[in-house]
Order: structure tokens, then C-alpha cells, then sequence
């Protein structure tokens, strides 16, 4: 698509997400061997931040973040442009060649595993599909932007981080066989706000966990791979009824659960620091889990309510930071 010099401007911002439990399984076609499978998110107000300008020549991708330019007569001549490359596959998926100019820019660091550059992906979309006059609704958004992540990182994605971006709130996604259904889990959301924290575990993420390998040991039948994330799955399913049903005291023992299958699916998923965090957590009735895939970032750290000064106390007390935010209810934005 040709936009010629039809002046436009759209900005649009989304979500970043904290996984709870499930994470992994929303990658195809893991879920379908384990019936039943669902990814429990929630998202928060780290946002990305995307403006589309139409009606420039050629075709302009800046980062704020990075500080990274690049620029070309079509997206063609951008592909192949580092972290650059997501943005001008996004543009491809949506048929825009040239005449756009996108500028972007997250509040979570690259390897925070808080699904940045998926919250960033949606916010590409979600304007550049405005700025073009294309009609996305939320079903049709997600599989465009995972699909042109997984161009841009050559390897399988899961889908939970757009699908937060994209809604907002605290979410069960159920991954069943021909469909994929978004619940808004009807949970308190101060009340999950209360008991959650992020902590930053001081260590760079370097993903402890790699999808390919755990992809392929699915398939290959690995009896380690398939029994974890069996296990990951059943926790996932406790957190989404804990949730809805208000019992917030039983999370702790669900996310101890979660993580420790999620350590015997991949080691490296954890760290001494990561360790640390989690005893000191647990050290006041608490729990912590890896964001992302793990590897250092940030750690997601559970509270039960009434709890909450005591167990951060104990975080700081460990020599950790704890990293303020607010849950984000209002998902993807587009002006």
C-alpha cells in the first residue's frame, strides 16, 4: 500500500502483563496436549507507546528507547534492521510498503520479561491500522502482530502478552482445540493489586527458559517436558479458580507449584538472586515467580492480603528492589 501525501497522525498505547501461571502453554501447539490448558495474566500501566505519521516519502522507524533510526524508500529495505525489523514486519502484515513514519517507545527495559515488545507490537498495529483507515478488532489484531514477531525472532510465540495488551484487566485465557477464548476473570482487582509486587531481581534477563527446546521436547515426548508442563498447566487452572473464587490466601501455593515445575522444565529459568527473592517472600507467607522466561528480569512476588508491608519489608530486607505499578484495565488505546 502506497499511502501517497494524504497527511495522518495516530498514537496508540498498550499494556505490558505480569504472567501468574501458564505461560509457555499458550505457544501452538503446546496447549492441545494438555486439555484444558489456560494462561492466567494480568495487565499493568508500564505502557508502549507508538505514533504513525502518513504522508512522508519513504518508509521511517524510530525508537526512543534505543535511540535507533532506520529508515528506506519501502519496509523492504528495513527488514533485516535489528529490533527495528519487528515494526516493518507489522507494516507488511498490514500491507503498508511506504509513506508512514512510526516512532516508539516502551516503559518497561528490553528483557524485563514483561512482554514489552509484545505491548509495543499491539500499539505499532493498533495505530499504523488506524493511520491507514483498516479496520482490527481484537481478533484479528493478535494473530497479525504474532505473527510478525515470530518473522522477527525466528522462533514459535505464545499469545498471552498481546492478548493483555490488548484487553487489559486480569485475564484467563483458555487455549482449547479450533478456538482461543479471553475471560476477564471476575476477580477484585485492588484486592489483586494489594497482594502483587514486582521486584527487580538486579540480574539481565537472558530467557532461562527457550521455547524451541521445550517446543521440540513436546513433541519428541520428553517425559520431563510433557510431566512440567502438565504440572504448569493444573497450577494454571487453580490460579484461575482462585482468583474467581476471592481466595487470594491460596495463590502462594500455586505460584510455589507453578515455578517449581516451570525450574524442572528449564534450570536456568531461575537464578541465586531469583532464589533469594523467593525466600524472602516466603519467609512472611509469600511466593515468587519468574516474569517472562525468566533468567533474571523482573520476579512477580504474591502477598496474601494483610501481608503486604511484611513481605515487602523482607524483599527490600534481601537487598531487592520493589518496582511500583498500577493494574491497567483499559487495555489498547488508539487516538
Amino acid at each position: 500500500m502506497r499511502l501517497g501525501f494524504r497527511k495522518k497522525a495516530v498514537e496508540a498505547t498498550a499494556p505490558t502483563r505480569i504472567d501468574l501461571a501458564g505461560g509457555t502453554l499458550d505457544i501452538w501447539p503446546l496447549y492441545l496436549f494438555h486439555p484444558g490448558a489456560v494462561t492466567v495474566n494480568c495487565a499493568i500501566d508500564r505502557r508502549a507507546w507508538c505514533r504513525v505519521e502518513t504522508g512522508v516519502e519513504g518508509v521511517r522507524i524510530e525508537s526512543r528507547d534505543t535511540l535507533r533510526k532506520a529508515e528506506g524508500k519501502d519496509v523492504t529495505e528495513i527488514l533485516g534492521a535489528g529490533e527495528l525489523e519487528l515494526v516493518a514486519f507489522i507494516l507488511r502484515a498490514l500491507g503498508i510498503e511506504s509513506g508512514v513514519k512510526v516512532t516508539t517507545q516502551s516503559k518497561v527495559p528490553s528483557g524485563s520479561g514483561l512482554g514489552g515488545s509484545s505491548a509495543l507490537s499491539v500499539a505499532v498495529a493498533g495505530a499504523a491500522a488506524a493511520a491507514t483507515g483498516r479496520s482490527l478488532d481484537s481478533d484479528t489484531l493478535w494473530p497479525v502482530v504474532r505473527d510478525a514477531e515470530a518473522q522477527a525472532i525466528k522462533v514459535p510465540t505464545g499469545v498471552q502478552d498481546y492478548l493483555a495488551s490488548i484487553h487489559g484487566g486480569v485475564l484467563g485465557i483458555h487455549l482449547d482445540p479450533g478456538t482461543l477464548r479471553v475471560e476477564k476473570l471476575a476477580t477484585d482487582p485492588a484486592r489483586v493489586e494489594e497482594s502483587l509486587m514486582l521486584v527487580d531481581s538486579a540480574v539481565a534477563h537472558f530467557s532461562g527458559l527457550n521455547n524451541w527446546e521445550v517446543f521440540k521436547g513436546q513433541i519428541e515426548r520428553n517425559p520431563n517436558v510433557t510431566e512440567s508442563l502438565a504440572e504448569i498447566a493444573a497450577a494454571a487452572r487453580d490460579m484461575r479458580d482462585a482468583l474467581v473464587e476471592h481466595r487470594y490466601a491460596d495463590v502462594p501455593a500455586i505460584m510455589t507449584r507453578e515455578m517449581a515445575a516451570r525450574k524442572r522444565l528449564a534450570p536456568g529459568v531461575s537464578s541465586p538472586e531469583i532464589e533469594r527473592i523467593a525466600e524472602a517472600a516466603a519467609s512472611e507467607g509469600g511466593a515468587a515467580k519468574v516474569c517472562g522466561a525468566g533468567g533474571g528480569g523482573m520476579v512477580s512476588v504474591w502477598a496474601v492480603p494483610g501481608t503486604r508491608d511484611k513481605v515487602a519489608a523482607a524483599v527490600r530486607a534481601a537487598g531487592f528492589k520493589i518496582v511500583d505499578f498500577r493494574l491497567d484495565l483499559r487495555g489498547l488505546e488508539v487516538d
